[in-house]
């Protein structure tokens, strides 16, 4: 697969998952987040047993582990950001989730000690403007949401960057479908004790929403196969067999469509209004990706420019 193919697939991909903070929105109006994450995370696991169990067979310890990590940050991340989506809106969900992009090369000089680039850094004091503006100057339009949302930020770095370290030379529809069921069964058990915790009535809910249970109606239906189906085996599938063949930010960048779609979506669907200080946050913070991603997409050319023939 030549790499822009697997941006085309990873910019499909971001579209659902920007269309699906319309139905995760949904899926919540009739049930608690993570009782709602867990139903998601069930029916994509059993989806995916049935199409493709019989590739759990040849699994190695190695993936096994890697894949089960993978589906702890993913877990993680898709955790955090419904419950973002519960408590603020979804157009600024979607432009904080953005921030992954620019938090990569931060993430990585923790982890890997690599050092970060001065377009990485430009990117990532752009985003920072922009968020800023996201969010109001003076900060009084800050809601819980948006600070949920801005703990998923690193989950989705570390997804991201260890999905390209575990994917890395490893080809065949076989391994991509297991890593695929190992990533669902990694994601399960911190929803489900965080269902067992904070939703059962264990304890006190923290926000009546969190207590509020199942009702199956058309919206949670609707809502859930959507992000089972579609936003969860299907993002889940395209990243694992094709980011391997680009890099962390490249496929973050091509997730900025994500909340391009979302915020359109949450326009027209659920009639959210954006204003002109939050739309030109959201404006810098995609500037901010470009100038980290273009920045080094220039770089690499000049560095092939400069080698001798």
């Amino acid at each position: 697969m030549k790499f822009w193919q697997a941006d085309l697939a990873i910019i499909g991909a971001a579209c659902i998952w920007g269309l699906s903070f319309i139905f995760t929105r949904w899926g919540l109006d009739d049930c608690s987040p993570a009782l709602f994450l867990l139903c998601r995370f069930a029916v994509a696991l059993a989806v995916s047993l049935a199409l493709f169990g019989r590739f759990l067979k040849g699994a190695d310890r190695l993936t096994i582990r890697r894949g089960l990590i993978l589906g702890f940050f993913m877990g993680t991340g898709y955790l955090l950001q419904t419950y973002s989506v519960n408590f603020t809106d979804v157009s600024r969900a979607a432009f904080i989730a953005a921030m992954t992009l620019p938090a990569i090369p931060l993430v990585s000089f923790i982890l890997f000690r690599e050092r970060i680039k001065k377009h990485n850094l430009a990117g990532v004091m752009l985003a920072l403007v922009g968020l800023y503006l996201l969010l109001n100057p003076q900060f009084s339009g800050l809601k819980s949401g948006d600070i949920i949302a801005l703990l998923s930020v690193p989950m989705w770095a570390l997804y991201l960057i260890y999905m390209n370290v575990y994917t890395e030379g490893r080809d065949g529809f076989d391994f991509t479908a297991c890593l695929l069921i190992l990533q669902f069964i990694g994601a399960i058990p911190l929803a489900l004790l965080t269902v067992i915790i904070f939703e059962s009535g264990l304890i006190a809910p923290l926000h009546p929403d969190l207590g509020q249970g199942l009702s199956l109606t058309w919206s949670f239906t609707t809502g859930l196969l959507f992000c089972a189906l579609l936003a969860s085996i299907g993002i889940v599938f395209i990243q694992t067999a094709c980011q391997k063949y680009t890099t962390p930010l490249q496929a973050m960048l091509c997730f900025q469509f994500e909340p391009v779609t979302a915020t359109v979506a949450a326009v027209l669907i659920l009639g959210e209004e954006v204003g002109l200080t939050a739309a030109l946050g959201a404006g810098i913070i995609i500037a901010g990706v470009l100038t980290s991603e273009l920045g080094g997409l220039m770089a690499a050319k000049k560095q092939e420019a400069n080698q001798p023939l």
